[in-house]
C-alpha cells in the first residue's frame, strides 16, 4: 500500500495530504504552525502528525515512497535547502530535505511554495492536461511559477518564476521588500493595490474609499468591492492593476510561450473584473505568435494546489 506525503508549510497552518502512487488525493488535513522558537518544532510537528494520521489511516513508514514539501521562501532545488523564510521564523539557511529525512527515515524533497501551487494547478487545476503552464500568485506579495514541458523551472540559483520582481513600474514610484523599485509586487499585490489607492486619492469625499483611506484601513477587498460598485477610485487602482500584470505576462510570453496563465492568491478573488482586463491590456502589447491560444484562467485548487505538487515533486523526482 504504497503512499506519498506531501506538506505545505505556510506561516499560519501547514496543508498536509496522503496520496497514492497515482497522485489520487485520499486525506488531507491542517496542523497550526509552531514559529516561536525560531520554528525549531515545525518540521517535527509536521513529520509526528504524519504518523498520527498514518497509525489511524494503516499505513506505515515502510509505505511512504517520499515526502514532498513546499515552503515560502527561495530554495536550492537541487540541494533541499531554504534560504531563510521570514514567515516561518526560520533566518538562516536550512537544509529542509536532509532534516526532515533524519526526523522520518523518508526521502524528502523540498521547493517554493509558489513553485509547488504552480505545479499542483498545472498537474490537477486549471492547466491540466496542459505540459506549459505559468502561475502568478497575487497575496500580500506576488509569486509565480513557472511549468515548461511538465517541469518547473528553477535557474542556476532558485530564482526563476519570482515574476513578483519584473520590474514594470517605469516610475519605480514603491518601495519593495526586495530592496528595489517597481516591481510588479509593489503595484499588484495586496499591498500594491493599497499603495495605488493612495497615491491616486485626491482628498475626495465622493469615494466609498474615502474614510478608510484617511482612517488608513484601506484594504485590497474594499478596493476590490468598490471597483465592483462603480467606484471611481477602485476602479482606477483595479485597472492599473490590470495593465501592470498585463506588462508582465506579455514579457513572460515571449520567454516561455504558456498554453495558460492561472492567476491564484488572494487578489485574483476580484474575478472577472480583473481578468478581463488583463486580457484587453495583454494582447495589445504581446508578440502575436507568443500570444496566440494562450489563456488567462483563475487557479482551481485554492489551498490544495500546493499539497497536489509537493506529491507531484514525489512522483517526478523520487520513484
Amino acid at each position: 500500500m504504497e503512499r506519498i506525503l506531501a506538506s505545505d508549510i505556510g506561516g499560519t497552518t501547514c496543508k498536509m495530504g496522503v496520496f497514492t502512487p497515482e497522485l489520487e488525493l485520499l486525506h488531507k488535513w491542517e496542523i497550526p504552525t509552531d514559529i516561536s522558537d525560531g520554528g525549531e518544532r515545525i518540521l517535527e510537528n509536521i513529520h509526528q502528525s504524519f504518523l498520527s494520521e498514518g497509525d489511524r489511516l494503516g499505513y506505515s513508514r515502510e509505505d511512504i515512497i517520499g515526502t514532498g514539501l513546499g515552503v515560502p521562501g527561495p530554495v536550492d532545488f537541487n540541494n533541499g535547502i531554504l534560504n531563510g523564510a521570514i514567515n516561518l521564523n526560520w533566518t538562516h539557511r536550512k537544509p529542509i530535505a536532509a532534516e526532515f529525512e533524519a526526523l522520518s527515515g523518508i526521502r524528502a524533497i523540498v521547493d517554493n511554495d509558489a513553485n509547488v501551487a504552480a505545479l499542483g494547478e498545472q498537474f490537477k487545476g486549471a492547466g491540466m492536461g496542459h505540459k506549459d503552464v505559468v502561475m502568478v500568485t497575487l497575496g500580500t506579495g506576488v509569486g509565480g511559477g513557472v511549468v515548461s514541458n511538465s517541469l518547473l523551472i528553477h535557474g542556476h540559483g532558485g530564482a526563476a518564476g519570482e515574476i513578483g520582481h519584473l520590474l514594470v513600474d517605469y516610475d519605480q514610484r514603491f518601495q519593495c521588500n526586495c530592496g528595489k523599485k517597481g516591481c510588479l509586487e509593489t503595484v499588484a499585490s495586496a499591498t500594491g493595490m493599497k499603495n495605488l489607492a493612495l497615491h491616486y486619492y485626491s482628498g475626495s469625499k465622493d469615494t466609498r474609499l474615502s474614510r478608510e483611506i484617511e482612517n488608513d484601513t484601506v484594504s485590497a477587498k474594499m478596493i476590490v468591492e468598490a471597483a465592483q460598485e462603480g467606484d471611481a477610485l477602485g476602479l482606477q487602482v483595479v485597472d492599473e492593476v490590470a495593465r501592470y500584470i498585463a506588462i508582465a505576462l506579455s514579457h513572460i510570453s515571449a520567454v516561455t510561450n504558456p498554453k495558460y496563465f492561472i492567476i491564484g492568491g488572494g487578489v485574483s478573488r476580484a474575478g472577472r473584473i480583473l481578468t478581463d482586463r488583463i486580457e484587453q491590456y495583454y494582447r495589445p502589447i504581446t508578440f502575436p505568435p507568443a500570444y496566440e491560444n494562450t489563456e488567462i484562467v483563475m487557479a482551481e485548487l485554492g489551498n490544495d494546489a500546493g499539497i497536489y505538487g509537493a506529491a507531484r515533486l514525489v512522483r517526478q523526482y523520487l520513484t
